[in-house]
């Protein structure tokens, strides 16, 4: 592991309340605007967005009879293709793709692009940016079908093909108002639910249109319905959105675990099946209503033997499976790569974490020995919530990391923590693994001062 510059817990500590940290760069606008309005999830949605706004305004330039003659089917295909790159982006081994590749830069890359690269993990923004998309393209679809309907210009099963087109786009609209972040945050199972249940309805429902729509082309030089499905290209755009919404189930399966409690707060579920580096687990008790996502610890021999998941006590799902964890959880799909992976493209890093955070970040710092990992940990009662085996193993990585007590302390400032720690390290940049608000104030903290700092806030 690399050598850093020597700086103890204590140090830290005293250093962190006496020593001021720096002033943000720029204006307080200039700052919200860039890494918060403008961050790299809403400029990746920004993109796609307004890539498809600029390709409508190109569709509709070369059609001067838009008004009178719509493309109905080049509005379907636009619909259907954006529905499927919001498929794609959200498949694991899509995501595993992605991350793999920006390993590929060696740490004598320059920094800054290093930097750009890490921020793969706002691949969120381009799922949400095609579903928006999509839902303006189906809108247009849907809104010139009526006025086709209403002049008398579609047949046969006018009323049909409108009426389904109707319940799809309410179907759209719900997903992405309930994707919205407030309503995700407060409603986080019913927006799960939603997604699955009304997501795999409007697949259905889409299937109907496309034969509803195939119906009204039929003509004499083209009678079959089927002819005329197979020469859309929304067909098959369609046919690969759905292959790919079944392909994860088609690994579901079992994962029999060994559960190790820790506390009242804790439990650590072990399991023998073979698991990659880097990555993370969903698992459920109830396939078809929720799914919860874990990282996983492997074992010492890279995960050959099996590893675990950490799990403290956040809801009432993690509750219950403290209290009564169950003999086996169902998986499905392969297990998909995390955020912090991205910490192997740099020499030097410090990773801030709260609570059972440390899961994520055991599960990736015991692996990259070419990167100097420092550690920050507030979490309450360390040794009582998690045990003497989790601790000593972030003792092992970074034997002079700072486990903050919160239970003794109280709540610290870990943005003041993080920036004497990153600057004292010499780091190239900070992780931080925690709940959403913490994660958003440290990154922001650190970011508008001028340090690389990378989290998960929400979609990322």
């Amino acid at each position: 592991m690399t050598k850093t510059p020597e700086l103890s817990a204590l140090d830290l500590e005293n250093n962190a309340e006496t020593r001021p940290i720096p002033e943000k760069r720029k204006g307080k606008i200039l700052r919200h605007a860039r890494h918060t309005f403008l961050n790299v999830y809403r400029r990746l949605f920004s993109i796609v967005f307004l890539a498809n706004m600029a390709g409508l305004a190109g569709l509709l330039s070369q059609n001067h009879k838009w008004l009178t003659s719509p493309p109905l089917e080049h509005f379907a295909t636009a619909a259907a293709a954006n529905i499927l790159v919001a498929l794609l982006i959200r498949q694991d081994y899509i995501i595993n793709l992605l991350f793999k590749a920006t390993w590929l830069i060696p740490p004598s890359a320059p920094l800054k692009l290093r930097c750009m690269l890490a921020k793969v993990y706002e691949y969120g923004g381009v799922h949400s940016g095609a579903a928006m998309s999509s839902v303006v393209w189906f809108s247009l679809f849907t809104g010139f079908l009526t006025n086709e309907y209403a002049t008398g210009h579609i047949l046969p099963d006018p009323a049909a093909i409108t009426i389904f087109s109707y319940a799809l786009l309410i179907l759209l609209f719900a997903l992405c108002l309930t994707a919205l972040p407030h309503f995700r945050f407060a409603s986080h199972n019913i927006f799960e639910n939603v997604h699955r249940w009304v997501g795999w309805s409007s697949i259905g429902l889409f299937w109907i249109e496309i034969i509803l729509f195939a119906r009204t082309q039929v003509s004499p030089e083209s009678p079959s319905i089927g002819r005329n499905a197979i020469k859309m290209p929304a067909f098959w755009l369609l046919i690969t959105a759905s292959l790919h919404c079944i392909a994860p189930w088609i690994r579901l399966r079992k994962l029999h675990v060994r559960a190790e409690k820790l506390s009242d707060h804790a439990i650590r579920l072990h399991f023998k099946e073979k698991v990659p580096l880097f990555v993370g687990l969903r698992i459920s008790h109830s396939p078809l209503r929720e799914w919860h996502s874990f990282a996983c610890i492997p074992s010492r021999d890279g995960g050959n033997s099996g590893g675990s998941v950490l799990i403290s006590d956040a809801g009432d799902w993690t509750k219950d499976t403290i209290l009564n964890p169950k003999p086996y959880y169902w998986v499905k799909g392969i297990p998909v790569t995390g955020v912090l992976c991205m910490a192997q493209i740099f020499r030097r890093i410090v990773i801030i974490t709260t609570g059972s955070g440390i899961g994520p970040c055991l599960g990736v710092m015991q692996d990259i020995p070419q990167t100097s990992c420092r550690v920050i940990w507030s979490t309450p009662s360390p040794e009582l919530t998690y045990g003497s085996e989790i601790c000593n193993a972030v003792k092992a990585v970074d034997k002079d990391v700072l486990i903050w007590d919160t239970r003794k302390k109280g709540r610290p400032n870990l943005v003041h923590l993080a920036w004497e720690m990153y600057v004292k390290s010499e780091a190239e940049a900070i992780f931080v693994i925690s709940n959403p608000k913490l994660t958003r104030r440290v990154v922001y903290g650190m970011e508008s001062r001028g340090i690389p700092a990378f989290g998960p806030i929400w979609d990322s």
